[in-house]
């Protein structure tokens, strides 16, 4: 098992180009000489990877990809300033390389100040200068949180005023009141085109789903995948306010099957272990580490993620009263499990480090584990398959993968699909004892859905600081994605009603009624799900020891991005998340 070091401390589219960094002449502090700094590909990234609180420091990276053009030049250096002293130059390390183009990651270690919160400016060979905010040793991070971040592939973005304003939004809060850390919750870009890419059309016009599963997947096509995802990424994590922020805001990241291809991991096991579904999971999962976590297979574990073997999980501080717990439910999946036993075990494991004096626990999961059922809709769409794959016109409502119901690889992707309730039990079970026993309030945050909402476990104790069952699960989704139609959100919630667990002691499990106005301040009816573009955020009040969470839902949009009004801003809803008292 690594080990794991906590501490003791509280408290339209995207614009066709981005502006250019600098390219001043500088001199290399190790070789010499002056050259000209070519701009990046793609960067800079920040990332957050844990705190040492035994000795009160920061630990995170940044991350830069660098041009073709510039290959062969030396490393890039990196210096950092708190305002009071400033860092020897940070030589970049070369973590790994496609075509030329080499991802140099700068390794971060920050003293943390003893009082509050300071601001960081750092600069690349002596280019721009960038800024992000490190909590001090007594403060708990604030944090903003967000989830399916691009768009499907028939949304119409220009109408839904593209990608930026609900970035907008929360840098200006950022601004206001800084965050000090950007966590993201899945689908940090859609990388569904793929699909669209000419190689790929080639496979999904072979004749049949078995002919697609029996092809081997030659260079050519390999070639076409490694150029779509590190195009896919380069572009997307460099344009418009998420590019910005990136820069501004160090990240904690978990993929979802969007940042694969829609459904990855649902499919039937001969699909997933095809030659080219196996070759886009493996392209996708080292683009996905390289760009969201700074690192690679071979050096994920020096730089924070644990893992059993398959998979890359999180499990880090934020300050004194709040650590977090990111799974990755995407890399092990099947239809018939989210997480292998030997994940589970391994996480518990890692929670024993959480140390004395933790009050909340956030439990990171793509998918909610708790969100209405569609059992009926799942019986439905897995009976009428083959059915639908033969009817003529049909093709809209059968995913061109497999022929399955287009709809079918969502349904099988919840928690509270059927293949998956018995290992979902057992998880809540296990949270709730270690809850229990730890003292700590355990809140879930998810996305996904593409529209907001509260799920809620509780024994039904009071007061609810007594209650260690009670577990919220907070859904932000998305911060970019079109919101359901409001049929959809009709149906889930009449579907929703009080459920059972039979865990560790009866559990209830329901929606929380969140919603009583919507944006534009009208009574709602359906106040449970929330259908319109957010994000979330949340700190630690130290009056009350609870958690502060809202969510920001988009005001009602006035046009199309860069149309006067288009840009309207946010409305928030809150909740109180209580501390545990046993």
């Amino acid at each position: 098992m690594p080990s794991y070091s906590y501490g003791q401390q509280q408290h339209h589219p995207y614009p066709p180009t981005s502006p250019p960094l600098p390219q001043p002449l500088f001199q290399h502090p190790q070789l010499g000489g002056a050259f000209s700094a070519s701009p990046f590909k793609c960067g800079p990234l920040l990332r957050f990877q844990n705190l040492d609180n035994n000795q009160g420091l920061w630990i995170g990276s940044v991350l830069v990809v660098s041009n073709p053009e510039t290959f062969g030049q030396p490393p890039p250096v990196l210096t950092w300033s708190d305002g009071r002293s400033s860092s020897p130059p940070i030589t970049a390390e070369n973590i790994d390389m496609y075509r030329q183009s080499v991802f140099w990651r700068f390794p971060l270690v920050i003293p943390q100040d003893p009082y509050g919160t300071k601001k960081i400016t750092y600069s690349i060979n002596n280019g721009q200068s960038y800024g992000f905010f490190v909590a001090g040793v007594p403060e708990t991070f604030r944090w903003m949180f967000f989830s399916c971040n691009g768009f499907s592939s028939a949304v119409d973005s220009v109408a839904m005023g593209g990608p930026n304003p609900l970035w907008n939004d929360m840098m200006a809060k950022h601004a206001a009141n800084p965050y000090h850390v950007m966590i993201g919750g899945g689908d940090q870009l859609y990388c569904d085109s793929l699909l669209n890419e000419p190689e790929m059309m080639e496979w999904l016009g072979l004749g049949t789903t078995e002919e697609r599963e029996r092809v081997n997947c030659g260079e050519r096509w390999t070639t076409s995948i490694e150029q779509y995802y590190f195009n896919r990424y380069s572009l997307w994590f460099s344009r418009g306010t998420y590019g910005q922020a990136l820069a501004a805001i160090p990240s904690i990241n978990m993929w979802d099957d969007h940042d694969t291809i829609d459904g990855y991991g649902a499919y039937p096991e001969s699909m997933q272990k095809s030659s080219t579904f196996a070759k886009i999971g493996e392209t996708s999962r080292r683009f996905y580490l390289l760009f969201q976590h700074h690192t690679t297979h071979n050096l994920a574990q020096s730089h924070g993620l644990f893992s059993s073997g398959v998979g890359y999980n999180i499990l880090a501080s934020l300050g004194p009263k709040i650590s977090i717990l990111a799974l990755d439910a995407r890399s092990e999946r099947t239809k018939y499990m989210v997480c292998s036993d030997a994940t589970y075990n391994w996480a518990f494991d890692m929670m024993r480090g959480i140390p004395p004096g933790t009050g909340h626990l956030l439990v990171l999961l793509g998918v909610p584990i708790a969100y209405p059922r569609l059992v009926f809709a799942e019986n439905l769409m897995g009976s009428v398959g083959s059915v639908l794959g033969s009817i003529s016109g049909a093709a809209k409502v059968v995913n061109k993968l497999n022929g399955e119901p287009e709809l079918l690889d969502d349904l099988n992707d919840h928690w509270t699909a059927k293949s998956h309730k018995p290992e979902r039990k057992i998880f809540l079970t296990r949270l709730q004892n270690f809850a229990n026993e730890r003292r700590i309030r355990v809140t879930f945050i998810s996305g996904d859905v593409h529209c907001a909402g509260v799920g809620r476990f509780s024994a039904k104790i009071s007061p609810p600081e007594r209650d260690p069952q009670l577990m919220y699960q907070i859904i932000s989704s998305a911060i970019v994605n079109e919101p359901p139609p409001e049929g959809v959100i009709r149906l889930l919630h009449f579907q929703d009603k009080v459920h059972i667990l039979d865990g560790r002691v009866k559990t209830y499990e329901d929606m929380h009624p969140m919603f009583a106005n919507d944006v534009d301040g009208k009574p709602l009816q359906m106040d449970k799900l929330l259908p319109r573009r957010n994000y979330s955020h949340g700190f630690f009040n130290a009056s009350t020891g609870g958690l502060e969470i809202s969510i920001f839902a988009e005001n009602v949009r006035g046009g199309p991005e860069n149309a006067p009004g288009g840009d309207r801003g946010t409305v928030p809803y809150s909740i109180h998340v209580p501390r545990l008292e046993l």
